[in-house]
């Protein structure tokens, strides 16, 4: 029981020390200039090799978004619900909203 009650112990003081660390978070000056401050991050508005952050947040949004119309129209594969039925030897409308 001591080792169970240790073990607890000892995660509730990682996890408090986390959320401390985690508020404090990273004071930087705007206006500094100095040497060091530039070298530490020579492309602060690149979050790769040609982008920003919001270009890639962007860009994950727009795949998603499209990776999951493309989800839906697998799925009308999967159930034929993609286009009507052949069987019949009459002609059926277009469901697909074309003229």
């Amino acid at each position: 029981m001591r080792t169970r009650t240790h073990c607890l112990t000892t995660l509730s003081l990682a996890a408090a020390a986390l959320v401390v660390t985690t508020m404090t978070g990273c004071q930087s000056n705007p206006n500094d200039v100095s040497f060091n401050s530039v070298k530490g991050d020579l492309t602060p508005e690149l979050f790769n090799v040609s982008e920003s952050p919001y270009d890639v947040d962007r860009n994950v949004a727009m795949n998603f978004n499209q990776n999951l119309r493309m989800f839906w129209d697998d799925m009308g594969y999967v159930w034929m619900t993609d286009r009507p039925s052949s069987l019949s030897n009459y002609p059926i409308i277009d469901t697909g909203g074309q003229p």
